[in-house]
């Protein structure tokens, strides 16, 4: 299962750029560095993995992770499950997480334990545990802080790493965006977003959102590019890379069954 990059078009250039008050004014989180972590080994008691947090920058008012800007563009992506399984790992490669919580909660468990079998791909696009719509928010203020520290810590012991952005509507902004860099790669996941039509409005107007706030400088996107859902970005001049969802297609580097 891996997803080979197209990357879009821009728009008739006297469409853009867009002038939009949000762009003038990105928001402004407080930050702060991390204390009180746990010692970097690894203690069986430490079911909250805070031996992670070690050396990180903490953003407001949630207290989630910071990630700096990364500026590369994966030539493709492949899932983490088969990343794991591969017998031909390619350096071309960036690891993603957009399949089912279950096939990667053993990251979140031991990270470290699969270091070794990550630095055989090109960088990672950081994990992505479900955020739904009909979630508790502290449900979705969890799952974003964990998708945030794992990336956090994996930057901070040198993969590369672009990050994952999943909105739940406006409310969401303080702790979805806090971590996210700015003027950098950034990733969405749209596959099974745009299928209902009553969906797309919301995904637009987070896409929206990402853009006008994060000022993204590349857009890796996940999913389809159809129904004008990429409108936005293109307009603004930011360069938009489709990987086609790999859920249903064999991979090439898989051993023949």
């Amino acid at each position: 299962m891996t997803s080979l990059r197209c990357t879009l078009r821009p728009p008739d250039p006297t469409l853009f750029p867009l002038d939009t008050e949000e762009a003038q004014h990105p928001l402004q989180f407080a930050t702060r560095k991390a204390k009180g972590a746990v010692t970097a080994v690894r203690d069986r008691r430490d079911v909250f993995n805070n031996r992670l947090l070690e050396g990180l920058t903490l953003v407001g008012p949630y207290d989630i992770p910071k990630i700096e800007a990364c500026t590369h563009v994966p030539a493709g992506l492949i899932s983490f499950s088969e990343a794991m399984g591969t017998k031909k790992p390619d350096p071309r490669f960036w690891v993603h997480f957009y399949e089912d919580d279950y096939k990667f909660t053993r990251l979140w468990n031991q990270p470290k334990r699969y270091y070794d079998r990550l630095k055989l791909f090109g960088g990672i696009i950081t994990p992505d545990f479900s955020l739904y719509r009909n979630m508790p928010v502290a449900q979705k203020i969890e799952h974003t802080y964990k998708n945030q520290l794992l990336g956090a810590r994996l930057q901070a012991d040198g993969f590369n790493v672009v990050t994952n952005v999943r909105l739940s509507g406006r409310a969401s902004i303080p702790y979805a965006l806090a971590g996210v860099p700015v003027r950098s790669t950034v990733a969405i996941g749209l596959h099974g977003c745009t299928k209902s039509r009553e969906n797309r409005p919301h995904v637009v107007e987070e896409i929206k959102i990402i853009c006008d706030h994060c000022r993204p400088a590349n857009l890796v996107v996940f999913g389809s590019g159809r129904s004008r859902i990429l409108d936005y970005p293109r307009e603004l001049g930011i360069r938009v890379h489709v990987y086609a969802p790999d859920t249903y297609r064999r991979s090439p580097m898989r051993e023949v069954a």
